[in-house]
Formats: structure tokens, C-alpha cells, sequence
């Protein structure tokens, strides 16, 4: 399971920890990722090792610096970056999702969970009809094709009630939100999304079942990146655009 040290990702691993039990057959480990972001990925880091040596849950650890060669701090700071218009948040999400993909593949992992919301997934909706890539593929729902699928177990929880379980079993994360999402596209559309579903409740649900009647499941995922080999909707994967960009 992808584990960030937020209330989410943390209240999920309570979950599956309390599945697991039930199945003696199955397996569960923690992977994580250090993106270098100073002033703020250590705190997280920290209620990470504590929750998962508290649930006696295997944690397997990489970082931007040891899977790219350049932690996010250094990567937003270079002269590249400045001149190519990104925002940091554009950068770090591909980079991410990759690095857990190393580092599942090193824990031996066959499925991969995240902890994303229901307003996580219809954020994402949002973001990808805005950027022209709508009907590439559901979110949150397993794909079989050449990686690790991966699932959404919270997908249609909204996270009112995933904030409501962390404090409820007094699951211990970091509340400091990342100093880069306030200049993100997500954080504009996370507001606006939370201001139209409390005025108009059920509008989230609304809009993930309208989102999932215009994608066609795997249709694009079944591709490979021409230079690395990963999954990809396009000829040359995100992951490879960024680091020729940014980074070589």
C-alpha cells in the first residue's frame, strides 16, 4: 500500500491491516516516498515509521533522490524548471506514482492501494477534462495490463468520513498541508468541488457517475512508453518527458 503519513493514506493501512488478519494467505506492506520537499516530507516520514512499526506492517522506503537522481527541492529550484512554466505539483504527482512503482516492485507487491477519496478521484476527473485527457481510463478501479494494478478501496468514500476515522481510532498523520498545493490546479477545483457538494449534497457522487459513463476502461493503458517501458497513454510517457526535460 502507497502510505504518504496523511489522514487518509494512514486511516486505509488501519483498514487493510484489520482485512488482512482475516486472510492469512495475503500480505501487506508500506511503501513510501521521500520527495525532498524541505520544511515538510520529514514530519510525515515520522508518522509513517511510527504507524507502520505500530501495526507491525513492513515499510519499504525510496526517494525522487535515489529513483531520479534529484530530490523535488532541487528539481523546482534549477534554471529548467523556472523557464518551463510547470508548477511544482505537475512535476512531483508522475514522479511519484512512479517512484511507488519502484518501490512496489521492490517489496514484491501484486496490487497496489492507494488511498484516494471520493473527492480525490473526482478531482482528478476534473483536472484531466480540463488538460484534454478525459476517457483514458476510470479511476480507482483495478486495470489488468504489463504493471502493478492498482486499487482505490476509498473511492467512494468522501473524505469528511475518512478525516471522521482517523480521529475517531486517534490514527496519529501530519495535518501540515504540502507548501506547493496552494499554487496547484487541484487546490482550485478541491475548493470548488467543497463549497458545490456542501451547498448541493451528493453532487460528488453525481458527478463521479456521470465522469465513469464517458471513460472507456484500459482503452489506452494497454501502451508502452517507447524509452523506459511503463505504462503509458502516449508514445513517450510523462515520467520520461519530465526527467529529459528537468532533470538529464
Amino acid at each position: 500500500m502507497a502510505v504518504s503519513g496523511g489522514k487518509d493514506s494512514l486511516s486505509l493501512l488501519y483498514v487493510l491491516k484489520k482485512i488482512e488478519k482475516r486472510f492469512p494467505r495475503a500480505g501487506l506492506v508500506a511503501v513510501t516516498v521521500d520527495e525532498g520537499i524541505e520544511g515538510y516530507r520529514d514530519e510525515a516520514l515520522e508518522y509513517v515509521e511510527e504507524v507502520t512499526r505500530m501495526l507491525e506492517v513492513p515499510l519499504y522506503k525510496t526517494s525522487f533522490e535515489e529513483a531520479f537522481g534529484k530530490s523535488l527541492s532541487e528539481i523546482v529550484a534549477s534554471k529548467q524548471f523556472r523557464s518551463s512554466g510547470l508548477a511544482a505539483c505537475s512535476v512531483c504527482g508522475p514522479l511519484r506514482r512512479r517512484a511507488i512503482n519502484i518501490a512496489a516492485k521492490r517489496a514484491g507487491a501484486t496490487v497496489i492501494a492507494t488511498a484516494h477519496t471520493l473527492d480525490d478521484v473526482v478531482q482528478t476527473y476534473f483536472l484531466k477534462t480540463f488538460r484534454g485527457e478525459l476517457g483514458t481510463s476510470e479511476i480507482g478501479l483495478r486495470l489488468e495490463g504489463p504493471f502493478i494494478p492498482r486499487v482505490a478501496p476509498f473511492r467512494l468514500t468522501p473524505e469528511r468520513e475518512v478525516v471522521f476515522y482517523a480521529y475517531l481510532h486517534n490514527i496519529p498523520f501530519q495535518s501540515q498541508v504540502c507548501p506547493n498545493a496552494a499554487t496547484s490546479m487541484r487546490n482550485m477545483i478541491r475548493r470548488f468541488l467543497a463549497e458545490f457538494d456542501e451547498r448541493y449534497p451528493g453532487s460528488l457522487f453525481a458527478a463521479l457517475r456521470s465522469f465513469e459513463k464517458t471513460t472507456t476502461l484500459g482503452k489506452k493503458m494497454q501502451r508502452v512508453c517507447s524509452y523506459c517501458g511503463e505504462p503509458s497513454s502516449r508514445e513517450l510517457c510523462r515520467v520520461c518527458e519530465l526527467t529529459q526535460t528537468l532533470i538529464h
